[in-house]
């Protein structure tokens, strides 16, 4: 089962990923907690905070809308290490739809990552379970500064002085 890290902590991943709209329509959302595909949510608007929406890494990002503001969470599934839409994803909806809920990396990203994925806006990863979650832990704060402006800085660093 993979693991969540989270809060500079390590948890159980509790949550399901329904990938399809078969398996959204088969379950029973008013128990669990379940990620959906991004166009099922729309379709249905789960009022309840345990559906959260699952984004393939090939999401538009026309398709995020403010509503998604209402979401408690987003993950969003990296393919592989060498693809960086998840990043550009993950700074959308963080910035342009102003979404302050979990934001969940899933998938193909590397330790290495885990520092610039932090700095896009996730604050959420799963992992599997055999992961060195310690290690894993320590590389979230691997770098002291940063000279950009991103999500969790707004401010260049000369601004910062």
């Amino acid at each position: 089962m993979p693991k969540l890290i989270k809060n500079g902590t390590t948890e159980a991943f509790h949550w399901q990923i329904l990938r399809d709209s078969d398996a959204v329509n088969a379950a029973d959302l008013s128990s669990g907690h379940y990620l959906i595909p991004l166009s099922d949510w729309l379709a249905t608007t789960p009022a309840n905070h345990n559906v959260g929406v699952w984004l393939a890494i090939d999401t538009q990002p026309e398709d995020l809308t403010k509503a998604l503001k209402n979401l408690s969470t987003i993950a969003i599934e990296f393919g592989s290490f060498m693809d960086g839409r998840g990043f550009s994803l993950a700074h959308i909806l963080r910035e342009d739809c102003d979404f302050t809920g979990e934001l969940q990396a899933a998938g193909g990203f590397m330790q290495d990552q885990l520092f610039y994925l932090k700095r896009c806006g996730f604050d959420a990863f799963v992992v599997p379970d055999n992961a060195d979650t310690d290690s894993m832990l320590t590389s979230l704060d691997d770098f002291s500064d940063s000279y950009q402006a991103a999500c969790d800085e707004p401010r260049p660093l000369f601004r910062r002085r």
